[in-house]
């Protein structure tokens, strides 16, 4: 990974004090420095305006764009842009972009910020304000936010599904616009995909191990240039996390449905044949053995996900 360049007074611009205030305003310093990490796959036709908005908006912020291996010239546009630039040699994903953003970035505040064109640099403003007392500020899309007609099935699916394993109505559970306290999201890198699914699984490690979240509405834009997730996959991938989330944070929610159902299999077969006069099946007995066998494996998977959590936390 190599740097690209970066723009000067970003979190520097903290005039001399004397020694006497010195204490207080690095304290304010500490507590408004933010870092907006920007990932970017060939994104030549939109990055320089992302940027330019970001740095005339926000002058004492810093703005960190992750060049994932474009084969443009995205990261030389970022940088002449005022952005500092980090780049992978191959891609890596978008999920390994925020990871690097996140690991690299210098404001105690990370914002997640989409380097197509459709988020507004107005509302960045509005998840740093908001984040307040929370580890995580999510930008949740408001109805007449631009967004492809071949996508809606497959996004309420997935918003029912996150609903159903949550446990809580999530009003956006894979909104790229969401702002982090740096040292609560680095705890949970280790869970975080490299894929598009960083979102979504950011979502869930927050909701799950109980962590404070607010939800800011938003509105975006269409994107400049094609995008690059395919949703069949990309929403497989997400579907197949969010088990994988449950499964850690709370096992029993995933292990007592498939015992009860090998369980009400075995009644039935149980009561279908002793109602036509035969012996107990050896279907039931499988059925019913391999319900205790799931449960008492929840037990245990319900104890290693409390001590991987208390490690992590």
């Amino acid at each position: 990974m190599t740097a690209i360049g970066s723009r000067p007074g970003a979190l520097e611009g903290t005039p001399p004090v004397t020694a006497q205030g010195a204490g207080r305003a690095e304290h304010r310093r500490t507590l408004c420095s933010v870092t907006v990490v920007v990932p970017a796959l060939n994104e030549a036709g939109a990055i320089g305006q992302v940027v330019s908005d970001l740095v005339a908006r926000y002058p004492e912020y810093e703005v960190l764009v992750v060049d994932d291996g474009s084969s443009d010239n995205t990261g030389q546009l970022a940088a002449s842009a005022g952005a500092r630039v980090l780049r992978h040699e191959w891609n890596r994903g978008y999920g390994a972009s925020l990871r690097t953003g996140c690991r690299h970035a210098r404001g105690d505040v990370v914002v997640c910020f989409d380097g197509d064109g459709q988020h507004d640099a107005d509302d960045v403003r509005r998840l740093v304000d908001a984040i307040g007392p929370h580890d995580m500020a999510v930008g949740t899309r408001s109805h007449d936010s631009y967004e492809p007609l071949v996508r809606r099935p497959g996004k309420f699916l997935l918003a029912a599904f996150a609903n159903f394993l949550a446990g809580v109505r999530i009003p956006d559970v894979n909104s790229g616009l969401r702002a982090f306290k740096r040292d609560v999201i680095l705890r949970y890198l280790h869970l975080m995909p490299t894929g598009f699914s960083f979102s979504t699984t950011s979502t869930f490690a927050m909701l799950k191990s109980g962590r404070p979240v607010t939800w800011v509405p938003i509105q975006t834009k269409k994107r400049i240039g094609t995008s690059s997730v395919s949703q069949v996959r990309h929403g497989l991938q997400a579907l197949l996390l969010m088990i994988r989330l449950t499964t850690l944070f709370e096992p029993l929610k995933v292990f007592l449905p498939v015992s009860a159902v090998f369980m009400l299999v075995a009644i039935g077969f149980l009561i279908a044949n002793l109602w036509g006069g035969r012996n107990v099946p050896q279907t039931s007995v499988i059925m019913s053995v391999s319900s205790i066998m799931v449960f008492l494996m929840g037990l245990v998977m319900d104890q290693v996900a409390a001590l991987r959590r208390e490690k992590h936390e």
